[in-house]
């Protein structure tokens, strides 16, 4: 740990003592979350509740985990109350005098007990174990990606990047560069960078997405009630349309319901034959992958919506956020790259654009999205139920 980060929990830690001194009386709470976790929400909302239990005055210590030196805070109170290696990535974590609490144990019996039996010369004590630390446990502070969440993202990175929408306009740039007579190497570097264009646009879009809706929730409390409900209807519809839209696709040779309409479709060519013809390819190709990611936004949205509210509440809005954000985005840039290297070895993108605009192989990628949409619903629903306290 840098000697920055050591000072700023040696200061917090000094303010605790000091509000601690001044606080005779009164029941203090440590408590450590995440603004946009809705477990969090039901805990502070619990303890709000006790406080008219007790006759003492309950003062709530607040450290909200995006904040690197409350990450480092945690761990050193996991380590002095004895929290247990596999409930250290739970949180809420709550500590009442000599008692901590996580997901695992927190009741409403259990804390009114511990906030009855409240010590503060046991606080006092744990809090001196606490500064006494120094650096011995840091080395415990990573990233601690839960598996499910990093597979969950990157593969719907991967299933929106081999979404029709996405697909095919990649495979009418490198299409029309071979018309327009460019060689394979000038066809791999504008692959690439329209990857990398894409890549970038869709990474600010996502920060930028991630940072509202994170900020929006953490300051309104109605908005969680809304919110949410609102994304298990959006992901439960989507996935009914996606096995609409095979049905439809698979055994009526009709249309998908949810595609680029003509209009951005005509919009996403122009781009792409405006740039084409450019002298310097890269930069053409960049900025023609940046463009397009603005106008295809509007179909590959659908997945990318709801995979940044489920990163919201894995993980809240931190660097593992973003984390999750990058692995999202490079599963969704891996097929552009495996189109972009085949049309270089094969000097032929016939074949693959027949594959990828048939009706049989878009109709396999909706039943896809379909289930991705399924698991989507599914999360937000159990956060829905969670929120009115109906499981």
């Amino acid at each position: 740990m840098s000697k920055i980060a050591f000072g700023r929990w040696l200061a917090i830690l000094a303010v605790l003592t000091f509000l601690s001194a001044n606080c005779v009386g009164a029941i203090e709470i440590d408590f450590f979350g995440v603004a946009t976790c809705q477990e969090c929400f039901e805990a502070e909302m619990m303890i709000e509740s006790l406080k008219y239990e007790v006759e003492d005055e309950v003062v709530l210590n607040k450290f909200m985990l995006s904040e690197a030196e409350n990450q480092e805070l945690k761990l050193k109170y996991a380590k002095v109350y004895g929290v247990s290696e596999s409930e250290l990535d739970l949180y809420p974590m709550i500590f009442i005098g000599k008692d901590a609490f996580t997901p695992l144990n927190t009741t409403p019996d259990s804390v009114l007990e511990s906030m009855i039996n409240y010590s503060q010369e046991e606080r006092e004590t744990k809090l001196r174990e606490i500064e006494a630390l120094g650096d011995d446990v840091t080395h415990r502070l990573n990233d601690r990606y839960e598996q499910f969440s990093l597979f969950v993202v990157l593969g719907a990175g991967l299933i929106d990047g081999i979404n029709p929408c996405a697909f095919v306009v990649l495979i009418f740039l490198v299409s029309y560069l071979y018309y327009v007579g460019r060689g394979r190497n000038e066809i791999l570097i504008a692959g690439i960078f329209f990857a990398v264009g894409i890549f970038a646009a869709y990474l600010a879009m996502g920060t930028g997405l991630l940072g509202a809706v994170g900020y929006v929730e953490s300051i309104s409390k109605v908005f969680q009630l809304i919110f949410y409900p609102a994304m298990a209807i959006f992901t439960g519809l989507l996935a009914v349309l996606s096995v609409v839209d095979f049905y439809r696709m698979r055994y009526r040779n009709k249309k998908a319901i949810l595609e680029l309409t003509p209009g951005l479709k005509k919009k996403t060519h122009e781009i792409i034959r405006k740039n084409a013809r450019a002298k310097t390819i890269w930069i053409a190709s960049l900025v023609t992958g940046i463009l397009v990611s603005f106008v295809e936004f509007m179909c590959t949205g659908q997945v990318y919506l709801p995979t940044i509210v489920y990163i919201i509440n894995s993980s809240g809005v931190t660097g593992r956020a973003l984390g999750f954000l990058v692995a999202y985005n490079l599963g969704f840039t891996v097929p552009i790259i495996a189109i972009t290297l085949i049309a270089y070895f094969s000097s032929s993108t016939k074949r693959i654009q027949e594959f990828m605009t048939s009706t049989q192989a878009a109709a396999k990628i909706k039943l896809l999205m379909g289930a991705l949409f399924t698991v989507f619903f599914v999360i937000m629903l159990n956060i829905t139920l969670k929120t009115f306290s109906l499981i």
